[in-house]
């Protein structure tokens, strides 16, 4: 069997300076030496450095004396000046990266910026990056929380060293809507993403991949999860002791990769021993007719049997083993077969290699769950949807089945508020990744973000097909005081209630009933807004093309007084189209105010004076309509007008003479 080394792997530059540092320290120094938490998360490398001299403190309480070693991830400045007062000599093995990351946030901070870290709030590097903005920085894991940021007017994003490329621009995406201004500092160390894709290359070309790496270290367990994701049997050990013969039998090549707190001596010596076991491997298996297992292990077997309390497997021990109900599956069932079937075969977690009864205990809802947590991480850090089916409606929400146990709040099933949720049980949903804490078993779904997503890419879709002018078909969704919202297609436009009608509407309602199915025509699109004005009144005939025709002047006509105005009053002939009766032509005498004479809502006949129908103005007079009413001619009423104007200008004349006098 071949062996082969990934091109990435071991200690990267910043932990390999924080190791050369602290063994410089552990010479030159005397006195006690203390390193502010596990300089690496690797059991052997801190058993190594203690071994030195070098003792490990949580908190610098028991610290009144010595050496203090910052660790690569960094530390807020408060706990520098706390050490520099106890008398303490700080070495700083902080990570040139994160560094970076703390003086630019820092930086940041001093220049107005809201910072928003990216990354776990838990990590001691975030906690870090936090402390050099006197506490006053954001962190946020995912797209998610960042969603639930208030806007400001300056963003600027950092991120912790080790985060995913594409977590980080997920974040940034979202917090684009929410700043005047974004400044994105990406300080995320290429060496890790130059580990990742080293490693994945590997495990694509191997028949069996083994990851080296401290059990804390989360660089490590990424590194794991990767390469279980190209298919390839994947491993991960602390030390060369942990190798299993049987992982190699039958492998032509095997891969070997590292986690960044992994020195080389424990690469090398775990490369050793692969040698020496592939040579012996097929020796060991002919030694014995029976599997061996172990409690903790994942393997195949084929379902032989079933009752209905449990499930027996054969694994290819020297027994078959035993699936107890509750250990089927992560929900509750009455019967075995709504799980598996005899001749399935499945993958199960080894609970127990012998129970006291000499029986196997296994799990599949453990081994289900294992591979779960691959793939919601994945998910998790992608943004990508995953697909399970809702099991149980609990307090606030549904109990989705993805391989493990996962919640979807009620506020987050669909778009709007859902009343029944019992109607989602045995559905197959699609939901997203919204928090994962694999520590504290806990997993949150979100139907309403993939329905968001998708709802947004229908709308630029229909955006793309609509065209300012068309006349589309559409329902009336929603009635308000100042229009109303028609759905054209998927997209709510508004249709202003003074383009509802030719005539004056007051509401929407005296027109419309929502559900209504109407043509209008979009008189405006806006993609940038994702608005649309629409128009009902231009798909209708114009009353004023025919005015001039349907109303000569000189004729009378019956109209009704809509209002009053301190000049007049303006009148419907028809829908659609108004007149005004200016104040002068209301009666054959002096008329102070309009309502004297008229109130609105009164049905009145009136002389048409004139018609403008480019303009929409039509001129009308009832004391005209009066005149001709009682038979009185042309002449005779241009005789009338005339007297009364000249009697009106003498009137006018003797008042400023009285005015005078006085």
């Amino acid at each position: 069997m071949e062996v082969r080394l990934a091109a990435k792997a071991g200690f990267c530059f910043g932990v390999r300076r924080a190791i050369e540092l602290a063994l410089k320290t552990a010479r030159e120094e005397k006195g006690p030496i203390y390193s502010l938490g596990p300089l690496i998360h690797n059991p052997q490398v801190v058993e190594f450095l203690q071994e030195r001299g070098i003792s490990v403190v949580e908190d610098l309480s028991g610290c009144e004396d010595g050496t203090l070693i910052i660790r690569s991830h960094g530390v807020a400045p408060s706990i520098l000046a706390t050490a520099r007062e106890k008398g303490l000599k700080v070495v700083d093995a902080t990570c040139p990266f994160v560094r970076r990351a703390q003086q630019l946030a820092c930086d940041l901070t001093r220049d107005g910026f809201q910072v928003v870290v990216v990354g776990d709030r838990e990590h001691p590097e975030v906690q870090g990056i936090v402390g050099w903005t006197g506490g006053r920085a954001v962190v946020v894991e995912n797209a998610a929380e960042a969603a639930q940021l208030l806007s400001f007017t300056q963003l600027a994003v950092v991120a912790q060293t080790t985060q995913p490329l594409n977590n980080m621009q997920a974040v940034v995406d979202v917090l684009k809507a929410k700043a005047t201004t974004l400044r994105v500092l990406n300080t995320i160390c290429h060496a890790v993403a130059e580990r990742q894709q080293a490693a994945l290359e590997l495990a694509r070309q191997v028949d069996v991949m083994i990851v080296v790496g401290g059990a804390s270290s989360a660089n490590t367990r990424k590194l794991t999860e990767l390469c279980r994701l190209t298919g390839t049997r994947t491993y991960q050990i602390e030390r060369a002791e942990q190798l299993d013969p049987r992982w190699f039998h039958g492998a032509m090549i095997a891969g070997l990769t590292a986690g960044a707190s992994t020195p080389d001596w424990i690469i090398e010596e775990v490369e050793r021993k692969m040698k020496e076991l592939a040579e012996n491997a097929h020796e060991e298996m002919q030694m014995t007719d029976f599997r061996t297992l172990r409690g903790g292990e994942i393997i195949k077997g084929v379902v032989v049997a079933i009752d209905q309390n449990e499930v027996l497997v054969d694994v290819g021990a020297k027994t078959e083993g035993v699936i107890p109900l509750r250990e089927l599956c992560c929900y509750e069932i009455s019967s075995p077969y709504e799980v598996v079937n005899v001749g399935d075969e499945i993958e199960v977690w080894v609970v127990k290699a012998e129970d006291h009864e000499g029986r196997i205990i296994l799990s599949k809802g453990r081994a289900d769950a294992e591979k779960a947590w691959v793939k919601l991480q994945e998910a998790f850090e992608k943004g990508t949807p995953v697909e399970g089916v809702v099991r149980e409606v609990v307090k606030g929400g549904l109990i989705v089945d993805l391989g493990i146990r996962a919640f979807l709040p009620a506020s987050l099933v669909d778009r709007s508020y859902v009343e029944d949720l019992s109607k989602y049980l045995g559905q197959k949903v699609a939901c997203k990744v919204i928090e994962l804490n694999r520590a504290r078993k806990k997993i949150v779904l979100s139907r309403k973000a993939v329905l968001e997503e998708e709802y947004q890419r229908k709308r630029e879709e229909l955006f793309d097909s609509l065209q300012e002018g068309a006349v589309v078909k559409g329902i009336v969704r929603r009635l308000t005081s100042f229009g109303a919202f028609v759905d054209v297609g998927g997209l709510d436009g508004l249709l202003h209630i003074s383009e509802i009608a030719w005539h004056r509407v007051n509401h929407p309602g005296e027109v419309l009933k929502i559900g209504q199915e109407i043509e209008v025509k979009i008189i405006k699109i806006d993609r940038e807004n994702e608005k649309i004005s629409l128009s009902r009144k231009q798909v209708l005939p114009d009353p004023w093309e025919t005015v001039a025709e349907k109303y000569p002047v000189g004729d009378l006509v019956e109209a009704k007084v809509v209002r009053l105005a301190p000049f007049g009053a303006f009148v419907e002939v028809e829908p659609g189209v108004e007149g005004l009766v200016h104040i002068s032509h209301f009666a054959d005498w002096h008329v102070e105010r309009p309502e004297d004479v008229l109130n609105e809502g009164d049905r009145v006949t009136l002389r048409v004076l004139s018609v403008d129908p480019a303009e929409r103005k039509m001129r009308l007079s009832l004391r005209d309509a009066v005149r001709k009413k009682e038979g009185l001619s042309e002449d005779e009423v241009r005789v009338e007008e005339s007297a009364q104007a000249v009697a009106a200008a003498v009137n006018e004349v003797a008042s400023e003479r009285e005015e005078g006098a006085s």
